[in-house]
């Protein structure tokens, strides 16, 4: 196979790769790496007796093929695309997983393929590391250069553009994938050029006008793990990829559906510069991070006057624009369980009633809790006036404010940031919060072993063998 051009843009991306050393590393960078691993399989966890995840394991099991990679929270191997896809889905299926903004999800979708071929190639912890971070990295990079549905246009309201998505993710995760497997540069970059072809359409804003939620989600999270696993499959196998998929004006972000296309963002101060580490969300809450600086204030308004259910006469909850207008979060009924991963009424009906956030916001009896759901008619959806202005002002904004109508007078909150954004060291989610979530999540699925899953992922890069936490994950 011909030697790939060092001067196109997955050439470079190819380049920075294999160029990353774990220990050349910043600190920073590293510690986000162990913390996003510990946040998804804790979110994978949660999912383990939920709808989605019941499904997707029984899906896995049916795929059929060789015993090659663990599948999280249980002592079951599947083929390594069975075991990517079925990983994938458990981390994304609640709605709990962490988000790297622009684009959006990427753990989902990038974690599951480079484990399963990192467990295959028997891949030490530090380069499980470097593979995790070239992943969120690239995919940050790749989303800062393609339009994303928070982009604003002055004097005008935020809306959902008609094309968007997170398909992007198959740049960074096969890169990541490429890496884990120990693959040269040079079929690392046919791997990506042949994923650039492979990535589905971007069907995100048909999705969130569909109500009932169904299971594929915004982007099917199995289905992209399988993706770029499969990617690298046929690279080594001697599959030639697009290594120019990128470039040009017919070039990946033109079939994408992209408004516009900045490829400097790709490449500048790339290997030197690590932004995913900033721009890097934990989620609190099991659904949409659209709502949460709503549940942010609504919480404090409970603790500081003790309001009861019964108390509240209604809520105004002034959020996110997209969440103020479209039919997935703004309806008042539950149709599926994909609804409750989405829905801003049933998020504040479950802080109301003090549902602990984790689990138990997705178990059947939740989801089917006429009390609970009734609720949901007392809550109204508005788009914060200011939303605009502040997200212009600063990019990690979420402003939101709750008006709680109650005791014959009004309780109101206003913040700027959510918790879980890196934008404040109030709003950060420290190690230990998220290693609380980690245990909260596991408490059903992997109780008797938590604590040693997250003592060995905070020092994964004495891990010789990932097999040694695939094991007992």
């Amino acid at each position: 196979m011909a030697a790939v051009a060092c001067d196109t843009l997955i050439g470079r991306l190819a380049d920075f790769a294999a160029a990353v050393r774990y220990d050349a590393l910043p600190a920073q960078v590293v510690a986000e790496c162990k913390r996003i691993l510990l946040d998804s399989l804790g979110c994978a966890y949660a999912a383990l007796g939920a709808d989605k995840g019941r499904l997707a394991m029984q899906a896995g099991r049916d795929m059929g093929g060789p015993a090659e990679a663990s599948v999280f929270g249980g002592q079951e191997r599947l083929s390594a695309a069975s075991a990517a896809f079925v990983n994938g889905e458990l981390i994304n299926a609640l709605d709990f997983d962490a988000c790297t903004i622009p684009p959006g999800h990427v753990a989902p979708y990038a974690l599951p393929p480079l484990l399963a071929a990192g467990e295959a190639a028997r891949a030490g912890g530090k380069r499980i590391i470097e593979a995790i971070a070239v992943a969120h990295e690239v995919c940050a990079r790749v989303g800062s250069a393609m339009s994303h549905y928070r982009d604003l246009t002055p004097g005008q309201r935020l809306g959902f553009p008609p094309v968007t998505g997170y398909s992007s993710t198959i740049i960074g995760s096969t890169l990541a994938c490429a890496l884990a497997r120990g693959m040269p540069r040079d079929l690392t970059a046919h791997a990506v050029g042949l994923a650039a072809r492979m990535a589905p359409a971007q069907s995100m804003t048909k999705w969130i006008q569909t109500l009932p939620a169904t299971d594929d989600k915004y982007l099917m999270a199995g289905w992209m793990a399988q993706a770029a696993l499969q990617a690298v499959l046929l690279a080594s196998n001697g599959y030639r990829g697009d290594v120019a998929a990128l470039e040009g004006e017919y070039g990946f972000w033109r079939y994408m559906g992209v408004r516009k296309w900045n490829p400097r963002a790709l490449t500048d101060g790339l290997g030197t510069d690590w932004r995913f580490p900033d721009l890097t969300i934990y989620k609190p809450y099991p659904t949409c991070r659209i709502s949460h600086t709503v549940l942010d204030c609504l919480g404090a308004i409970l603790a500081d006057h003790a309001l009861k259910p019964h108390e509240i006469e209604n809520v105004a909850a002034y959020c996110d624009p997209h969440a103020a207008t479209l039919p997935m979060f703004v309806n008042t009924f539950i149709a599926s369980a994909g609804d409750a991963a989405m829905n801003v009424a049933y998020a504040v009906s479950m802080i109301v009633h003090g549902v602990r956030s984790g689990p138990a916001w997705h178990d059947d009896a939740t989801l089917n809790n006429d009390r609970l759901l009734a609720f949901m008619r007392k809550v109204t959806v508005l788009p914060h006036p200011r939303f605009e202005e502040m997200l212009a002002a600063e990019p990690q904004s979420r402003i939101g404010r709750v008006e709680i109508r109650a005791r014959g007078r009004t309780f109101e909150s206003e913040l700027h940031y959510r918790k879980g954004s890196p934008a404040t060291p109030r709003t950060r989610m420290a190690d230990t919060e998220l290693l609380e979530k980690f245990t909260h999540c596991a408490s059903r699925a992997k109780a008797g072993s938590a604590e040693r899953i997250a003592a060995m992922i905070f020092r994964l890069e004495q891990l010789d063998d990932i097999g040694e936490l695939a094991r007992i994950w």
